[in-house]
């Protein structure tokens, strides 16, 4: 998975990820923000869930949420209604999408790197 880590013009942190899976940006990006605290909890589920390789984490934030297993980390757009209530720049493609649990672990440690800085 390539991503890049930025700041805003409000100095905020911003995830930028492949096309495939974007929608892991915009949840780092608007749902974990600079909450290192919620960032490592859910580090240590996803390191908990690769080294038991069973069982499942659910996290639901306000507009996005995340489901982790022993080999995937999906995240989801909970937009309710018409497809339309999809905020501009987002299609059908971005409602959803999946990354290996050890790619998203990767992801998300540097993030919380990114953070630390």
């Amino acid at each position: 998975m390539e991503y890049e880590f930025r700041r805003d013009l409000y100095d905020q942190p911003e995830a930028t990820v492949e096309m495939e899976q974007a929608l892991f940006g915009r949840w780092l990006s608007e749902e974990l923000g600079d909450n290192r605290v919620e960032a490592q909890r859910i580090l240590q589920q996803a390191d908990r869930l690769l080294a038991e390789r069973r069982g499942q984490f659910d996290w639901h934030g306000h507009e996005i949420s995340l489901q982790l297993d022993c080999e995937s980390a999906r995240v989801w757009l909970q937009a309710e209604g018409e497809l339309d209530a999809l905020e501009e720049g987002y299609g059908l493609a971005d409602e959803a999408c999946e990354a290996g649990l050890e790619d998203f672990i990767d992801l998300l440690r540097g993030w919380i790197e990114y953070l630390q800085v």
